[in-house]
């Protein structure tokens, strides 16, 4: 089970540290915030409280991208990505 939990971690991080060597645009913004959508659906569906009361402060972080500058989108991208780092600690 550790060995699984470990493979699982390595190759999240990996895919991550992938992500961010390529620019951002508009898809990848997409492609992250419906990665975002999912963790948060799984959350919400497995009904563990102390999950569900974190997703609030996720939302706001959420709704804070929603003013984000369409000529440079590579902060919203790395809020993103620090936004599944924290998604994955839960």
């Amino acid at each position: 089970m550790k060995k699984i939990i470990l493979t699982s971690l390595m190759l999240g991080t990996l895919f991550l540290l992938n992500g961010c060597g390529q620019s951002c645009s508009e898809e990848v913004l997409k492609d992250k915030l419906e990665e975002v959508s999912e963790k948060m659906q799984e959350i919400m569906q497995s009904g563990d409280m102390g999950k569900l009361m974190s997703i609030a402060a996720y939302t706001q972080k959420l709704n804070n991208l929603q003013n984000v500058d369409q000529d440079n989108l590579e902060p919203a991208c790395e809020a993103v990505d620090e936004l599944l780092a924290e998604l994955d600690d839960l």
